[in-house]
């Protein structure tokens, strides 16, 4: 299965090398994830921490996994705000760590000049407000205004809120290593006994006279380590 990291900040395919070459921050793309999709349609995992971003990007996002033929599945594993939050909506199912959060709110832009400007830019917060609303709704079955309250509001949720919205449909499970190796350590009283032997058998490298008695200790040695020194209970 192939995963898709979804980290930092969500920007336009344009924009994302500078971030990453230039300032060295993590950013995602429209196109890193279009390239990550599989071509024979098999599944994928999104591994989703991001405090968010742009919402044209995001949305580019969110239609390419609708879209695609395979299953995919999100996991919110840190956290997903703002423009993060539509990403995840593109997948088939998603969940969530016992302990990320969600974070949804109103689209915000910067905008200058006459009062007839700031009109227009208003109007175009507000219908990319329903758009957003409009994507919670789909995956939800909820009503548009339901979200475009919660947003309005600035909604902070946990994982438990989330399911309840509908925006997550469970939380992520980790399963017990059942399949552990066995330790391959001795016991401390064989290292023990095994030390003592090595000290021994230094002393009697140093003589010419005494082979035979290291050649004992070099069995002893041996048998401690497969197990066969009777004096040792484990």
């Amino acid at each position: 299965m192939v995963t898709i990291p979804v980290k930092g900040m969500v920007t336009n395919d344009d924009d994302a090398p500078i971030y990453r070459d230039f300032l060295g921050m993590t950013v995602v793309s429209p196109q890193d994830v279009l390239d990550s999709l599989p071509d024979d349609g098999s599944p994928v995992t999104l591994d989703i921490a991001s405090n968010g971003g742009e919402v044209d990007p995001a949305t580019e996002i969110y239609t390419a996994l609708k879209n695609y033929s395979g299953d995919v599945t999100a996991q919110i594993s840190a956290n997903a705000y703002s423009a993060a939050t539509i990403v995840a909506m593109g997948a088939g199912k998603v969940q969530i760590s016992p302990g990320a959060r969600m974070m949804i709110h109103n689209a915000a832009s910067g905008a200058e000049g006459n009062y007839h400007d700031m009109d227009r830019a208003s109007n175009m917060l507000q219908t990319v407000n329903q758009s957003i609303a409009a994507i919670y709704a789909d995956k939800t079955g909820r009503p548009v205004d339901e979200f475009l309250e919660l947003m309005d509001k600035e909604s902070w949720l946990s994982a438990q809120d989330a399911i309840d919205l509908g925006l997550v449909d469970e939380v992520m499970s980790f399963e017990p290593v059942t399949n552990l190796v066995k330790s391959p350590l001795v016991n401390h009283r064989s290292i023990t006994k095994i030390k003592d032997l090595i000290s021994e058998n230094q002393k009697l490298k140093n003589t010419t006279s005494q082979i035979s008695e290291h050649e004992k200790l070099v069995q002893a040695k041996m048998a401690i380590f497969y197990g066969k020194d009777d004096n040792t209970n484990e």
